[in-house]
């Protein structure tokens, strides 16, 4: 599970937080101001400060909130003036948002508040639906609206063209203040402040719900909240009932509201949803006593748990809560009764997922509730956390100082003031301020004002195309370092340049901005929200950019857990804590981290002279004397010299292409018992699968012929596979279905610890491994490193040597070259021809080329070496075969072949000729005609019976049936290997985690494995879309015609599904949501979620237009999946995908072991990052930069001379350029273009090439690529023919691609496949070898071989 954090906040004001990875308390950097009040969600705090005042910090970021402004310039063409800005009256605005409904001109469009920063000037965007624009970027229309196009036409009449501008949020790590109420702050103060809103059904994603209360018990929303809006847009106050004033409130996940009031009474806000988040009306809830004298003090509002403390320090439970229905039904928003828990507490605190956690009322220490869980919601006790406190000596020394003086007032130089003291300064100045006008709101009239989704900077290629701003430079992907030096020497300047424009009052959506006389009196870090449109400049506001540390990520916001540097020392924690705030920590009740020594005494300190101490040590000491006494054990007998064990079990088994039956099925296994791993060749065993009774044997293999056991499970049908190639045709992979998870499970670790056995595999695998990933998210491994034993020659320098089985094979004879046949190859053939044979042939063949056409697939063969000895016509024909059509051929009357004798042919593989050696004789050669690289199998045919055959290679044989792949364990979606040792994995809630060299986890269940396995929690969402067809007399309904899709199927419309018949996949997994309309669905939805189109399929949109005849909408449910494995969470940041490359130069340069490793990779918004500090000996890497992009991206990929390659979430390709040694950031992005109406998902680069997979599937290689030109000049496609392997009628192309010294590929038939022949003439390759069919996802060999 991801670490998280608790925070707390101290009697003195200071806020603390503890990670759930770590077992100590760590003091944010105290810089003056104290707080009253914290509560969290993740990466966002809010505080009420002493000042009385609302306080933001944001922190643990990796990827900066920068968001994307946009502006539309449009034209119309006159008959003379041609297309000029003079528009019809009837027209939208000159300068528009995307529909013309709103103006957005350029110069009006300003900063939301100082806490942000321009990032770049104007500049074009010059793309359209995935296609480049002109350098002048406009795009042509008939008519205002309409479809646009890139080209213009002759009925052409208006056009527009799009200017983009970033902005960037500034003030991070930071607490900045929230614009006051009044001129005055304190003419009406806060005292108290809740966020939540992280899970608001259906609402978009970010969404965040801050509620406040003010000093005159009023109720104050914050609207437009968001993770891309921190600050929010401005306050709203709530009316509650009459004689109602509040005096604390809480906001839970979902957006439920609690308040307490001054006279001990709660009420409830009702009707939160993503359409109205400040809710429709209040509700009374009754105290739990009638009583005068009992008081409820303090509410906690959790998921499906509502907590409260009564003014006699007792904690009670609200039952009957349900969080994700609360909007929409007042019972479960209010509950239905009180339960008294035990305990003197004064503060609660509930966290999303209903963990509690409270402060005590007499020795004011924090204790968390145990056993919470679903099924007993009020958990069982109060447990102490007692964790060290770990203080910085430079970040903590105002703290340490205050302590001392017993103070907490602000200290000189502070960069944080309260809003008093700056109100009284600059009062004495004589300038005026001002705030934000406070909005009340009736019942159910406020919704959310959620910002733009955040975007990425671009870099400007074409300069005239620029608008000229007032900003001050961006400082974007600038070095942190230098970034920290110019900030250094911004101080210390002693004149400070004004940017406040010279510009009167201007009124901006109900808010004012004026010209500020001082504007760092009012920069980021103190006030949040308070001028609109003051634009912060870097030499004037350096504050407002000033950081106590140079990063700003997720990884560096507190500091490692150790203390490397002596910069942190430990103290006791004799804090007195205030208040909790647990909105941003998740603690797995099963899986509890290290923060409660319950073995501590009261002064905190071990109790080494415990009575239980005492008593285990004195018995082991006296069974260490007992075996000091035992003379030698040389003359004991072995209790076992061999250990065998047969395990049956009753199942399924899968005919060949048929049915399951029911039969029985056993393990039978023999161990030599030698206890070393280095001597288990006695090792062997045998799977047998029996009819029902026993006695009839179906199939039978020794356990040495598995290449793979997985699990292939279906929703309520648990089923194992089992690959083993030398079973019969059709016969592999043998699937067996069990009666329960727990029996499939059991027979999985079984047959995965044996199999592990016999080929010796166990432990961390070799750095230059193939990693695989299956449908189901399991993990699998390939090593060669028996292979390559086993194929070793005995003497040094000649290669690797493979002998074929020929035992029991007739002519025609074919076989797999899976190296082909590149210099230095040799095939050694030995046989005997018959006495009747005419005439005999050896061919070395190629895949067949494929040419799709438009009603047929034509395959014509390719032959690169025919020899053709001919005995009735005493000649040797040599020859080769180009699409189907034999070439000039060479004839030898020299005969080396005989009717009736044995022969020894060896077909040598030279620079550039075949060399054939007869019986030891040189017989003759023939020139390349055909690449030998592109050479596939042997094929001998004619009278002949075969003796052996080797096949000699400079590199290890790699056969793709004999492959063995070892599950590792853990729940992963994708895996990227470096080949040094550095793995890391994605999982399918875009969690990355770090492979930590074990093996092992749930599905060994305790068998073998080795290191360290940890828990993982995946999450999944389940979709199911609803269609529906419009008819002129009922309109949109359910009854569809008879060749539409089923009215309840998948995405495609091909697969009937339903919502009463979507399973769990297995008992790890449970639901965590309800079935709920998904309103996100890309091309976006109406209020009730439909999408419609003309017909099924089409393109889908969210307003109904008048030929739009059907409609669909998506249900999600979501599911938790718990597992285990050696795997270790990266960082706090969720990425889409990564790169891991050891680059050329890093080899040369001799680091030795610990070889250094460039890691880029996407963020869950589209962003780049990259990973500093990954190599060998620290996988994780140190710390997260950012780099702008124009467009959000899905998929990267690096080469090895440090290339980067990207495509972005609207099919384009990206080439980064400048990238080097002293750049390793590279410059700027350029697009790579692609042919008309095609676009990219994924992309892979590697010495074997640049390939890249389309939106239809399909594999596209980059032709012409050199040092000159990295980028090459032009895309070639592979066509996907159906019913050409791997393709298939209902399965044609391909899942994933990846690209290292080779290229492999996933099928959509889930098959791993190899591409041959690629050579630099010929860089797309001639065909695919294919291994078993394991419906794999993806596989990664960047670092093999």
């Amino acid at each position: 599970m991801p670490s998280s954090y608790l925070f707390a906040a101290s009697s003195e004001g200071r806020v603390y937080t503890l990670s759930t990875s770590s077992g100590a308390w760590r003091e944010l950097p105290y810089l003056g101001l104290e707080f009253k009040k914290i509560c969290a969600v993740p990466n966002f705090l809010w505080a009420i400060g002493g000042d009385r005042q609302v306080y933001v910090h944001v922190h643990g970021l990796d990827v900066p909130i920068r968001i994307r402004e946009e502006s539309y310039e449009n034209e119309r063409w006159l008959p003379i003036e041609g297309f000029s800005k003079t528009l019809l009256p009837t027209d939208r605005y000159k300068y528009s948002s995307v529909d013309g409904s709103v103006e957005r001109s350029v110069d009006k469009i300003r900063l939301p508040s100082m806490a942000w920063q321009w990032d770049g000037d104007w500049h074009l965007d010059l793309e359209l639906d995935g296609q480049q624009l002109p350098e002048d970027g406009w795009m042509y229309a008939l008519d205002f609206p309409a479809s646009y196009s890139a080209k213009k036409s002759w009925n052409s009449y208006v056009r527009r063209r799009k200017w983009i501008r970033f902005r960037r949020y500034a003030a991070l790590n930071s607490w900045c203040a929230v614009a006051p109420l009044h001129k005055d702050p304190t003419q009406e103060p806060f005292i108290d402040v809740a966020i939540g809103g992280t899970n608001v059904p259906n609402a978009p994603a970010g969404t965040l719900c801050v509620w406040a209360i003010t000093a005159h018990g009023r109720a104050m929303f914050r609207t437009g909240v968001s993770k891309s809006a921190p600050e929010g847009l401005r306050w709203t106050a709530v009316p509650t009932p009459t004689g109602s004033e509040l005096s604390q409130i809480s906001v839970g996940p979902t957006g439920l509201v609690w308040a307490v009031l001054y006279n001990g009474r709660v009420i409830v806000r009702t009707g939160v949803t993503r359409d109205n988040l400040s809710g429709e009306s209040w509700l009374d809830v009754k105290t739990p006593v009638a009583s005068c004298s009992l008081r409820i003090v303090h509410v906690s509002v959790g998921t499906d748990a509502v907590w409260c403390v009564t003014n006699d320090h007792h904690a009670w439970f609200r039952r009957g809560i349900k969080g994700e229905a609360a909007g929409i039904s007042e019972d479960s928003a209010i509950g239905k009764g009180w339960v008294e828990m035990v305990g003197n507490i004064s503060t609660v605190s509930v966290a999303a997922n209903d963990q509690v956690f409270a402060v005590g009322a007499a020795d004011r220490c924090l204790y968390h509730r145990s056993g919470v869980t679903t099924a007993d919601p009020t958990g069982k006790k109060w447990r102490l956390i007692q964790c060290p406190m770990q203080i910085s000596r430079t970040s903590s020394s105002l703290s340490i100082v205050s302590r001392k003086s017993g103070g907490s007032s602000s200290t000189p130089g502070s960069k944080h003031q309260s809003f008093s003291n700056l109100y009284s300064k600059e009062k004495e100045k004589g300038v005026v301020e001002t705030c934000a006008v406070i909005e009340t709101v009736l019942h159910g009239s406020t919704g959310s004002c959620a910002s733009p989704g955040a975007a990425t900077a671009s870099f400007l290629k074409h300069e005239r195309y620029r608008l000229g701003a007032d900003s001050p430079p961006t400082i974007g992907s600038l070095n942190l370092n230098d970034r920290h030096k110019q900030r250094t020497a911004a101080l210390r300047e002693t004149s400070h340049a004004s940017s406040a424009p010279a510009a009167d009052v201007v009124e901006i959506s109900g808010k004012f901005e004026t010209q500020l006389r001082n504007p760092r009196a009012w920069s980021p870090v103190r006030s949040v929200g308070s001028v609109v449109g003051m634009e912060a400049h870097p030499e004037s506001d350096s504050t407002v950019f000033e950081s106590d540390s140079t990063h700003h990520g997720s990884d560096v916001f507190l500091g490692e857990d150790d203390d490397h540097t002596g910069s942190q020392f430990w103290t006791e924690c004799g804090i007195l804590w205030s208040c909790v705030a647990p909105g941003a920590v998740t603690v797995d009740a099963s899986n509890m981290p290290n923060w409660f020594n319950e073995q501590l005494t009261s002064d905190s300190k071990v109790d080494v002279n415990a009575n239980w101490r005492k008593d285990i040590l004195s018995k082991l000491q006296r069974r260490q004397e007992r075996l000091a006494k035992l003379q030698t054990v040389a003359k004991f007998e072995k209790a076992v010299e061999l250990s065998s064990w047969v395990k049956s079990a009753d199942a399924r088994y899968q005919r060949p292409g048929g049915e399951f039956e029911d039969c029985i099925i056993e393990l039978e296994w023999v161990s030599s018992g030698s206890g070393s791993d280095s001597s288990r060749s006695g090792d062997s065993g045998t799977f047998t699968v029996l009819s029902p009774d026993g006695a009839a044997t179906k199939i039978q293999f020794p356990l040495s012929d598995i290449t793979c056991v997985q699990c292939c499970s279906e929703a309520g049908a648990p089923r194992i596979a089992i690959h083993a190639p030398h079973l019969p045709v059709n016969c592999s992979p043998v699937k067996l279905q069990f009666s329960s998870d727990s029996e499939m499970e059991d027979w999985l670790s079984h047959l995965s610890s044996v199999c592990s056995q016999i080929n010796t595999l166990v432990g961390k695998p070799a750095s230059k491994a193939i990693w695989l990933t299956s449908e189901l998210g399991d993990v699998f491994v390939f090593d060669a490193a028996n292979m390559k034993a086993a194929q070793q020659t005995i003497e040094p320098g000649e290669g690797y040597v493979e002998k074929m089985d020929v035992s029991t094979c007739e002519t025609p004879y074919y076989n797999t070259l899976y190296n082909g046949m590149p210099c230095g190859t040799e095939l050694e053939i030995s046989g005997c021809v018959y006495d009747d044979a005419d005439q005999i042939r050896f061919d070395l063949q190629s895949h067949s080329t494929v040419k799709v056409l438009p009603h047929r697939v034509e395959k014509h063969r390719v032959i690169a070496l025919h020899l053709n000895p001919r005995f009735n016509e005493r000649t040797t024909v040599l020859n080769s075969m180009k699409e189907s059509e034999w070439l000039d051929e060479i004839r030898n009357d020299k005969m080396a072949f005989a009717p009736g004798a044995t022969f020894s042919l060896k077909i040598r593989a030279l620079q550039d000729h075949y060399l054939m050696i007869v019986n030891n004789a040189v017989y003759t050669d023939y020139k390349y005609r055909i690449d030998p690289e592109s050479v596939t199998r042997l094929y001998v045919s004619g009278r002949i019976k075969l003796f052996s055959v080797l096949y000699r290679c400079p590199s290890p044989i790699v056969s793709m049936e004999r492959m063995h792949w070892r599950q590792m364990g853990g729940h992963i979606k994708r895996v990227f290997n470096s080949g040094v040792d550095v793995v890391w994995g994605i999982s399918c809630d875009n969690t990355a985690w770090v492979y930590n060299g074990g093996w092992g986890g749930m599905f060994l269940k305790g068998l073998e494995g080795s290191g360290k396995i940890n828990p993982m929690i995946d999450t999944h969402t389940y979709y199911v879309y609803e269609n529906q067809r419009w008819n002129p007399i009922s309109g949109f309904t359910a009854k569809s015609l008879p060749t539409d899709r089923h009215m309840w199927s998948d995405a495609s419309g091909r697969q009937k599904r339903s919502k009463e018949h979507t399973k769990l996949l297995s008992t790890h997994c449970e639901w965590i949501s309800d079935w709920a309309i998904d309103y996100n669905i890309p091309g976006g939805a109406d209020k009730e979620g439909w999408q419609y189109a003309i017909d099924f399929p089409a393109n889908y949109h969210a307003h109904k237009k008048l030929t739009d005849c059907v409609r669909r909408r998506r249900w999600m449910k979501r599911c938790r999946l718990s597992s285990s494995g050696p795997w270790q969470e990266l960082s706090q940041s969720k990425i889409l995908d990564a790169a891991l490359q050891v680059l050329d130069d890093d080899v040369d340069s001799g680091q030795g072991e610990n070889t250094a490793v460039t890691a880029w990779a996407i963020a869950s918004n589209g962003d780049v990052l990259i990973r500093h500090g990954v190599c060998s000996m620290n996988p994780r890497g140190d710390a997260w930069e950012h780099i702008t992009s124009d467009q959000p991206l899905v998929g990267i990929s690096m080469g090895p001379t440090g290339q980067v390659w990207t495509v972005a979430r609207n099919g384009m390709v990206f080439f980064r350029y400048g990238i080097s040694r002293q750049n390793p950031c590279g410059d700027a992005w350029q697009q790579v273009e692609a042919p008309a109406g095609v676009t990219f998902k994924a992309i892979s680069v590697g010495r074997a090439g640049i390939w890249a997979l389309d939106n239809q599937q399909r594999l596209a290689v980059r032709k012409e690529i050199s040092k000159t030109f990295p980028e090459g000049s032009h895309w070639q496609f592979l066509p996907n023919a159906a019913n050409v392997p791997p393709h298939t009628e209902q399965h044609c192309g391909f899942r994933s691609v990846s690209v290292g010294a080779e290229v492999w590929a996933i099928s959509l038939n889930g098959i791993i496949c190899r591409r041959c022949g690629i050579t630099k003439e010929n860089p797309a390759g001639v065909g695919w070898n294919l291994g078993i069919a394991g419906q794999w996802q993806n596989v990664s060999v960047e670092g093999y071989m």
